[in-house]
């Protein structure tokens, strides 16, 4: 506010969030952790605001799915369109339907996965997108083939109910990380079906 004195008076205006929530956060928007270092996502030192069409060009997650890590790049660009008369850009099914932090987890590359296992343990992320639908790609990154991402997948699995002792040795065999991954995926089904789970359609999270 010092450099934009403009906003002083009128920071959820401009930020959409609550004054007191992370979103008005001037860094969790303008430099968030969207770089890959020291076994973590740390903050870029490039000061920019979110962007879909940056996100698709470069593969770099944005602030705005960062956080709401259960919604999808189509909702970041309604509200950026709503909010700054950012025109939206155009995106493919999986984009419009499918929440972004799966995709960069999915099919991501070795930086991006290592990014989300970070975010799906970001206490500000599990309080805005909940918590209860992240272990089945946890678990799938406690696999992955970078030593890193499972080493980061575990930190942040175990900060989850019902894994915080879970163990594996992230340097194991293949055969011993997949058995990792599967027992890490039946903690989850089991306390699932104690408890229910809805709401999450748009992680591939339903029903079924």
């Amino acid at each position: 506010l010092q450099c934009h004195q403009q906003f002083a008076n009128r920071i959820e205006e401009h930020t959409h969030h609550p004054l007191s929530s992370e979103g008005s956060r001037c860094y969790n928007c303008h430099m968030p952790h969207t770089t890959y270092g020291l076994l973590k996502a740390i903050r870029s030192h490039k000061i920019d605001s979110p962007s879909v069409a940056a996100s698709i060009a470069t593969g770099r997650p944005n602030a705005c799915n960062q956080c709401h890590l259960d919604k999808t790049l189509e909702w970041t660009a309604a509200r950026l369109s709503e909010w700054y008369d950012i025109k939206p850009p155009q995106l493919s099914a999986d984009e419009a339907g499918v929440a972004a932090s799966v995709l960069w987890t999915l099919r991501g590359d070795a930086g991006q996965r290592a990014i989300m296992a970070w975010s799906f343990g970001w206490d500000s992320a599990r309080a805005t997108s909940g918590s209860e639908w992240m272990a089945p790609y946890l678990a799938q990154l406690i696999a992955d083939p970078y030593d890193a991402v499972r080493y980061i997948a575990q930190r942040s699995l175990r900060r989850l109910p019902g894994y915080e002792s879970f163990e594996f040795e992230f340097t194991a065999p293949e055969a011993q990380l997949r058995e990792a991954s599967e027992r890490a995926l039946q903690i989850w089904t089991d306390r699932r079906i104690e408890s229910g789970l809805s709401g999450y359609e748009d992680s591939l999270i339903n029903p079924d």
